[in-house]
């Protein structure tokens, strides 16, 4: 399987059952590659979403979707445009997905419209000792490193494993148990038909002009 753009990550790390993650994967629209890390499953996103226009950047489909309460917890690392970004999706049923943005020469970003984490969250579920809250407080605020270094500085604060992955993602081809999985059209097309009636939905309740 083609590796994606090098600016390209996306890497969801998912501590639920492996065939929980596997049902999860396999309800997607995006190419991934998924193999085990210690305790974690690490789904690694591989190319374009299936989904038509705008739902076809693979790395955003991927960090927006919740991994629900049985492929979960989980903790996602992603560089879009240019941003590191860390998507955290907590235990308990309904969870939406928070996040975390950082720019180069900016630090952290609080965009509109989406629901933020706290580090002490990131820290949980990860399984870190509290104690690890304030370095990654810390790191954090740091603004000269490219997004690759700093979602590799924050895995590494947080003893996760997968950091080789964030440069190299083909590096998982080589692991064992590992697996490929490319949307089924079904998933795809279900995909776009919920994505239309929910357009026409708010249309016609005049959300959208």
């Amino acid at each position: 399987m083609s590796a994606p753009d090098q600016t390209d990550v996306a890497i969801v790390l998912a501590a639920g059952p492996r065939p929980e993650v596997d049902a999860w994967v396999q309800a997607g629209v995006v190419p991934v590659t998924v193999v085990p890390l210690d305790r974690w499953t690490a789904v690694i996103g591989r190319g374009r979403s299936r989904a038509g226009a705008p739902y076809d950047d693979g790395g955003l489909v991927l960090a927006a979707r919740s991994l629900g309460p049985r492929a979960g917890p989980g903790l996602g690392f992603f560089v879009l445009d240019g941003r590191a970004v860390i998507t955290v999706h907590a235990p308990g049923r309904r969870r939406a997905v928070r996040w975390v943005v950082w720019a180069p020469d900016a630090g952290l970003l609080r965009p509109p419209g989406l629901d933020l984490a706290g580090p002490g969250e990131i820290v949980a579920v990860a399984g870190c000792a509290p104690s690890v809250r304030e370095e990654l407080v810390e790191l954090l605020h740091e603004t000269s490193v490219r997004p690759h270094r700093m979602l590799q500085a924050v895995m590494a604060t947080l003893e996760l494993p997968g950091t080789r992955l964030v440069e190299e993602p083909e590096h998982a081809d080589g692991l064992q148990e590992v697996a490929h999985h490319a949307p089924d059209p079904r998933q795809v097309g279900w995909f776009d038909d919920a994505v239309r009636d929910t357009v026409r939905l708010r249309r016609e309740l005049g959300a959208l002009p």
